[in-house]
This record gives structure tokens, sequence and C-alpha cells, in this order.
């Protein structure tokens, strides 16, 4: 269990939540520089809210990888006429009611990080956020399990809704 905590302790500071989009969106594009696209769909009228800058990079970027190495091996293995091009949208929004750690907030932040990849096999979709749980070959498993940690530190929430062709992860933060 220490394996999955970090090391020190979050260091929450006034910040926008599209830094981190954009901090995730340049090392998607650098990491996968073919057959991605990442889409920006932003509500700029976002106010700042207080959270850890890396931590919650680190969160959104194993969701973005995971969806670029899925969508990658899936084209990998798919007949010629299947490739259609590859892409991730990044979604921000305000969610308003909604509970986060037993408390009703009145506003809170939604970043949802779409794909059209293959989406997650059936068999491990109530375990994707446990340890050791991976859908790819040689995949660690840690990922999501870190980027659940890291939104619970925020007290926010990790969704997913998956099926072939849509994947949506959806990350809650209470704004105040």
């Amino acid at each position: 269990d220490r394996l999955l905590t970090p090391h020190r302790p979050p260091n929450h500071v006034p910040m926008n939540i599209h830094e981190v989009c954009e901090r995730v969106r340049s090392l998607i594009l650098a990491e996968f520089p073919e057959g991605i696209r990442v889409r920006r769909d932003y509500d700029v009228g976002l106010p700042e809210f207080r959270g850890d800058l890396e931590q919650l990079i680190q969160a959104v970027l194993n969701i973005a990888r995971n969806a670029a190495q899925a969508i990658l091996g899936a084209r990998a293995t798919a007949a010629a006429g299947l490739q259609k091009r590859g892409e991730i949208v990044l979604r921000t929004r305000v969610a308003r009611q909604v509970t986060l750690a037993r408390r009703l907030r009145r506003l809170a932040l939604e970043l949802q990080v779409i794909d059209n990849g293959p989406g997650v096999p059936a068999e491990i979709r109530d375990q994707i956020f446990y340890p050791l749980v991976s859908g790819r070959e040689g995949g660690t498993g840690l990922g999501l399990t870190l980027a659940q940690t890291f939104v619970h530190h925020h007290h926010g929430v990790v969704e997913c809704d998956s099926q072939p062709g849509r994947t949506s992860f959806r990350i809650v933060l209470p704004l105040r």
C-alpha cells in the first residue's frame, strides 16, 4: 500500500485546471507524435481552485497515456480499412450539485478524458482502479491506481464509462 502513495504531502496552491490539461496535451503529443490527435474542449470560465499541480498532471497523464496506448494498440491489430485517426478529447466543465467525500458541493470542476479507442475490456472494467490490473500486454496496472489516489488527495472522484469506440474518464474535484 505504501508503494502507491506519494512520498510527499500534496502542495495545494491556487491553479487553473487548464494548466494541467495543456501540460498533459504537450506530453502526449511528444510521446505519441503519430496517429493521435488531442483536442481541447475547455470551459474557459472555470475559476481557479487549490490543488497540487504535479499530482494532477500525473493523474491526468496516466489516464491520457492509457488512452493513447489503447488507441495505437487497436490500430496496430486492426485491418487496414479500419484505421481511423485516434483522438483524445480533454473537456472541462462546471458540475453542479455533486457529492464528493460525502459532502454535497454546489459547484465542482469536471475534467473528462475521452477517447475513440477500443474501450476497456469488459472482464476488467470493474477492477481497473485496482493495483496490478491492466488490459494491456506488459502493462503495470499502476497508472489508474495512482491517478485515483492523487484525485482522492484532492477530495475528488474518478469515474469511467466505456464501450467500444468511446471511453470517458471523468475527474470531479471540489472548487471550494
